[in-house]
């Protein structure tokens, strides 16, 4: 019944975002994977915070488009998510989901030694450390270039143009505590709905997930913000922010200048790098404290 159910809710998942072009269909594909390997699990906490995050990502990517496309020529292009966008938003995840259901699949915490409960914690911490990243990310990166005032850079505070890498404003910031608190939302109340006689017998540690998402969903946007304003290039072309430019296309052009950063990792691998160090600090912080 669970492969049924992983089965139609990612067919109808990727046939939809096609139909709005919200994914390409190498997007597709790789959701494809994310969905299965996440709403085959038992746990429906995983299930519950992928749909947060893809419904709520999908909803604020399409806001106000041509508002943004004034901003930036190329955002109907970039809303739709190729298979790399998919899986540097959704891979470490899905394997995440994949060894839970490995080690947990068909358990109930009362049934579990102390050391297995504390792996099921963390791995339950980790997972929604992740996608409070990337949704907290998402939402910042939406929302912010909507702001009426310019950004600043995080690396100088300097005022750059909206589009910039590494640029943070105070819509931005708040959108992302927002958008973690969003997931660490949708993670409680799947868990108290399929837990709660867990919870009430001691077996599952009483964890405010929405303020913890909100927390690491902030967190790892600056982490992002950090690393796109240091190793990721942003040019001015046109007096408009421009970045992943390749050196082809860099000679090409007349009067590019150099915004910030340095041309090494492009925005997809920025987003990977943020998020997967977001999770990293979740399970150290977890570890420290069981």
């Amino acid at each position: 019944m669970r492969v049924l159910f992983a089965i139609v809710l990612t067919s109808y998942l990727c046939f939809n975002s096609l139909r709005k072009r919200s994914l390409s269909r190498s997007g597709a594909a790789a959701a494809a994977f994310v969905g299965l390997s996440t709403a085959s699990n038992d746990n429906l906490m995983f299930t519950a915070v992928l749909i947060a995050f893809f419904v709520s990502s999908t909803f604020w990517t399409k806001y106000q488009a041509s508002a943004k496309q004034k901003i930036d020529p190329s955002y109907t292009k970039a809303s739709e998510r190729d298979w790399k966008q998919v899986l540097c938003n959704g891979g470490v995840g899905s394997l995440i989901s994949l060894v839970y259901q490995y080690n947990f699949d068909g358990c109930r915490p009362e049934d579990l030694t102390t050391d297995q409960r504390r792996l099921m914690v963390l791995l339950i911490w980790a997972y929604i450390g992740f996608y409070s990243c990337c949704a907290a990310d998402t939402w910042a990166s939406e929302l912010g270039t909507l702001s009426s005032n310019w950004p600043i850079l995080v690396t100088t505070l300097k005022p750059v143009p909206p589009g910039t890498n590494g640029a943070i404003s105070k819509l931005g910031i708040l959108s992302s505590f927002a958008g973690g608190a969003a997931v660490g939302l949708a993670a409680d109340i799947a868990l108290w709905i399929q837990y709660f006689a867990a919870y009430r017998s001691g077996a599952m540690p009483k964890i405010p997930y929405n303020m913890l998402g909100s927390l690491l969903g902030t967190l790892g946007s600056l982490i992002d913000s950090m690393l796109g304003a240091t190793v990721q290039a942003s040019y001015l072309v046109n007096k408009q922010a421009v970045s992943d430019l390749s050196e082809d296309e860099l000679r090409n052009m007349d009067g590019v200048q150099i915004i910030a950063g340095k041309n090494i990792l492009s925005n997809n691998m920025v987003n990977f790098f943020s998020s997967a160090a977001t999770t990293a600090v979740a399970v150290c912080i977890l570890k420290m404290l069981i």
